[in-house]
């Protein structure tokens, strides 16, 4: 081979090598600018000598001091230095801190995008200028300059000039004296047909009192309208009957054993990812409204979140629904156009069961009351859970609660819909609705939730639309709160995301374990764990004689085993000392349960005062 072939092969050998290079560079450069939520993303710091310690010494001991947290937003993301929450007043924001004179530099091989979102929160005491500017090697442009004085919370927008392509940084900038933070700065993405999920919870919604589900009351009829274009599960269940592990089950994909949350004072582990996570990852703008308590961000449900909410669908409200509701809507209104990933929960159907006056006598035109709850008829729970208030005052209960679905299903189900409708999403979102657990008035001799695992507390409504009715009619195999996580990310389309979250309906052996090892209510209720199949319900009751004892009066009926056919809804002919083989297959589950169970090692946290005054309102803790 001559030298010219040579030098002919070895220019093409350069070319190539050089365009291979260059699509990497592109495909990195992309990669980079996947996710328009800037906190994801990799920056440089320049702050103040000893930024550190200055920061602490302005929180510390402090208001602030509870109101800037170094939480790992999304676990997903690379930890980066100064990135954390900003909780304020019951609200909590992704957010990136800042102290005195400071910049933070973002670097952009290519920076095509039109503009962007964010907040500043600045604190009582701090005094700042804050600045975001665009730049390159030949120009710097002013985008945002505003000075505060005291507490604020700002929102705003900026527009970027196209001219800024190539080599391009971003700066974000304070001046002036204190600590501040950049709430949730992120890329404008607007899309003429954003991509919307919404999950609703509706918290202690029993699914015998929902009429899709065969209520004698029209409670639902909102769910209803909203079923004929999804898919009903006629068999799902929780995982627990108490707020906090159904909901890390909801997120996470996983039961009791798995999350590790069982106990109010459990955290959620920072060693697997969350749904909101996911969706963020993948450019969502996500968004959570809650009641707080036991969904509160403290408890680790915020990551994944750029907003957290605690505060319209709190216990108390009267109209708490159509807060959360309302709340969203403002907040949607933002960023619409925008992918959106939302989760609402209002505790509208807790005790005490309560809705607006107008519509107290939905269902009893002769109802004088509101507000009320087991609770107003019992000296003292902590001993007279087993009590029996008379069938006059039970009828009462469940006329509020009824109504406080109906109020729920109305307000925030038929409002949702209605808002999807005129934004005209309705078609191409998914909308799905389940409770977390249900509600017990007296059906095995004792009331409310958090004590047993009885089919009116572990059986759960379950409604999803799927996105432009990918599935719908009735789904009869058994299902778990465990399973949604998984089969909301497979309708979006993210199937590599959704292994985490593994989905098993099409198992027809399976078996979902229920686990109740402590009450967030009585501290005397006995631990259970239970198994359910399609056939039967096994319960297995820890007795403990010497606490059962200290109720006043004990209960009448509770034992070691129980064991239940599906076709006995009501639960009500225990099978345990008749069904030996089926009672054997159980008992052998549940000794490796068990087994495992002591391996459990939940990562606690301290639950601070404002927390436990309201678990405290919502009748928890107090035993």
């Amino acid at each position: 081979m001559d030298n010219k072939k040579k030098t002919i092969i070895l220019t093409l050998l350069i070319i190539t090598a050089l365009l291979v290079a260059l699509v990497c560079y592109l495909k990195k450069d992309k990669k980079i600018l996947k996710n328009p939520n800037l906190l994801s993303g990799q920056y440089r710091v320049e702050f103040p000598t000893q930024a550190d310690t200055r920061f602490q010494e302005a929180v510390k001991g402090k208001e602030w001091e509870k109101v800037f947290k170094s939480d790992a937003i999304n676990t997903r993301y690379t930890k980066m230095p100064w990135t954390g929450r900003v909780r304020d007043r019951g609200v909590s924001h992704q957010a990136l801190f800042s102290v005195g004179k400071a910049r933070v530099v973002y670097h952009f091989n290519r920076l095509e995008e039109k503009g962007l979102n964010f907040s500043v929160f600045n604190p009582q005491g701090s005094s700042l200028s804050y600045r975001i500017s665009i730049e390159d090697n030949k120009r710097k442009k002013v985008l945002f300059n505003k000075f505060f004085e005291g507490l604020n919370f700002h929102n705003d927008r900026v527009d970027f000039n196209p001219v800024f392509k190539e080599g391009v940084r971003l700066v974000f900038e304070t001046r002036g004296e204190g600590v501040g933070a950049w709430i949730n700065p992120r890329f404008t993405r607007v899309k003429k047909n954003p991509r919307v999920y919404v999950m609703l919870v509706l918290d202690t919604m029993r699914l015998d009192h929902t009429s899709l589900y065969g209520y004698e009351r029209h409670t639902t009829p909102e769910l209803e309208k909203l079923a004929r274009q999804g898919m009903v599960y006629l068999n799902a269940y929780s995982t627990s009957s108490w707020t906090l592990p159904a909901h890390v089950s909801l997120f996470s994909g996983k039961d009791p054993l798995g999350h590790r949350v069982s106990e109010p004072e459990d955290r959620i582990p920072g060693d697997y990812s969350l749904l909101a996570e996911i969706f963020q990852n993948q450019g969502f703008v996500t968004a959570a409204f809650t009641g707080g308590g036991f969904v509160d961000g403290q408890y680790g449900f915020h990551r994944g979140f750029q907003v957290y909410s605690n505060l319209p669908g709190r216990v108390f409200h009267l109209n708490s629904a159509e807060m959360v509701l309302n709340h969203f809507k403002n907040y949607a209104q933002r960023f619409w156009g925008e992918d959106l990933f939302v989760f609402l929960h209002t505790y509208q159907v807790h005790a005490p069961y309560k809705c607006p006056p107008g519509l107290v006598r939905h269902f009893n035109k002769d109802l004088g009351v509101n507000l009320k709850g087991p609770g107003n008829f019992i000296r003292d729970k902590k001993t007279g859970i087993f009590k029996d208030i008379g069938e006059e005052n039970r009828k009462t209960l469940v006329d509020l609660y009824d109504t406080s679905i109906y109020y729920t299903d109305k307000s925030l189900i038929g409002g949702m819909v209605r808002f999807l409708k005129d934004k005209g999403v309705y078609e191409s979102s998914m909308i799905t609705v389940l409770s977390d657990h249900g509600e017990e008035f007296y059906d095995h001799g004792s009331w409310e939730h958090g004590h047993t695992l009885y089919n009116e507390l572990v059986r759960i409504p379950l409604v999803m639309k799927y996105p432009d009715n990918q599935k719908t009619g009735k789904e009869n195999a058994l299902a778990s709160i465990t399973d949604i996580a998984g089969l909301i990310l497979d309708a979006g389309g993210f199937h590599k995301e959704a292994l985490d979250f593994p989905v098993n309906l099409d198992d027809p052996k399976r078996v979902l374990p229920l686990l109740f090892p402590k009450s967030p209510t009585i501290i005397n209720i006995p631990p259970k764990i239970s198994f359910v199949d399609r056939e039967h319900h096994f319960i297995y009751n820890m007795m403990d004689p010497a606490k059962i004892a200290s109720f006043d009066p004990q209960p009448t009926s509770l034992e070691v085993f129980e064991l239940y056919r599906h076709s006995d809804v009501a639960e009500t002919q225990n099978l345990a000392k008749k069904e030996a083989g089926v009672m054997k297959r159980f008992r052998e589950l549940l000794k490796k349960y068990r087994e495992l169970l002591k391996k459990l090692e939940g990562q606690k946290g301290k639950i601070d005062k404002a927390l436990e005054k309201e678990l405290k309102s919502l009748g928890y803790l107090n035993n």
